[in-house]
């Protein structure tokens, strides 16, 4: 298939553009290089450099193209609570732009990428599809726009779209030549970049150890980032009908920041220093999804595991910083 991937030299962007080559696809890539590397995109890819927000390079970028992967976006949850209109044009209305020029040039099918920061602080455990959604940042209320906006319209408009809802992703892909695709770790504040950038001079901060969790740290969702590339191509042929669906993409296990920690320390053999700090506004005690209806609607059982997600993030950290 003839397929375009926005935000195509980003983290997930570009091992999911390795992966789609690798299965016979023609991939198109669009992306400004603000979060992502040249040098990740498959020599194979046609490559436009520039950004969703400019229509003749967006123009250029959907000419011939089947389906669009729209992982396009601002990520950083604290630059969107101080650059809210910012995380507003661009993943609210460069999103609508690229749904208006699909639309334009009859472009049937569209996959979102859209984020577990919609449930806000859950009331669920695990959350599910049908789980109450609550933004409580900036960045998951731009995404949570676009969800609805294709719930609403996506029939009406001719799309047949699929939102997936991301947890927390890590890990890292090794190419068939040998060379770790590249993720940008400057200013990275995720957990497992966080744990491989602590020192005994600079300790991991764990942001309180008073949650109602087993341990009193947060607990969270972690998926590989090439099992989630894998569940955005098994849904490629569930691009049929008119219509959207929501989809969350985690694993279903739940594993404290402690437990995170305690599983680094075993995977890599090093210490982690830390130290516990306050908590930070909009974090929630736990976020873990039920991955049911991925496995029902996809097919897809991720099988990679903590300590993979740990061991190849700190290769693709060796390798390339």
């Amino acid at each position: 298939m003839k397929i375009l991937v926005t935000g195509g030299a980003g983290y997930i962007g570009s091992v999911l553009v390795n992966k789609l080559i690798t299965s016979g696809h023609q991939v198109k890539v669009i992306d400004d290089l603000s979060n992502g590397f040249k040098e990740n995109i498959d020599e194979n890819a046609d490559f436009i450099q520039g950004s969703i927000l400019d229509n003749d390079k967006l123009n250029q970028a959907l000419d011939g193209v089947e389906v669009v992967f729209h992982l396009a976006a601002k990520i950083r949850v604290e630059e969107g609570e101080r650059e809210p209109e910012l995380y507003k044009k661009v993943n609210i209305n460069g999103t609508l732009n690229l749904i208006n020029k699909c639309t334009e040039k009859n472009i049937k099918k569209l996959v979102f990428a859209s984020t577990a920061a919609v449930y806000g602080d859950p009331e669920d455990y695990p959350v599910n599809e049908k789980s109450k959604v609550n933004p409580v940042n900036v960045y998951g209320a731009t995404k949570l726009e676009i969800d609805q906006y294709l719930e609403k319209n996506a029939k009406s408009l001719g799309i047949s779209s699929i939102c997936f809802r991301f947890f927390n992703i890590g890990g890292a892909l090794q190419t068939k030549k040998g060379n770790w695709l590249k993720i940008k770790h400057e200013g990275a504040t995720h957990l497992i970049p966080s744990i491989l950038h602590s020192s005994n001079e600079k300790p991991l901060l764990i942001f309180g150890n008073d949650w109602a969790t087993k341990d009193g740290t947060p607990t969270r969702d972690f998926v590989h980032v090439v099992d989630l590339a894998d569940a955005l191509i098994k849904s490629l042929t569930k691009l049929e009908v008119p219509g959207n669906q929501v989809i969350n993409l985690g694993t279903s296990t739940g594993s404290t920041v402690l437990e995170v920690v305690k599983t680094a320390e075993d995977s890599l053999k090093k210490n982690i220093s830390y130290r516990f700090a306050d908590r930070r506004a909009g974090d929630s005690f736990a976020l873990v999804t039920s991955n049911e209806k991925a496995k029902q609607v996809l097919g897809w059982v991720p099988n990679k595991s903590l300590s993979e997600i740990l061991q190849d993030a700190q290769a693709e950290l060796l390798a390339n910083h």
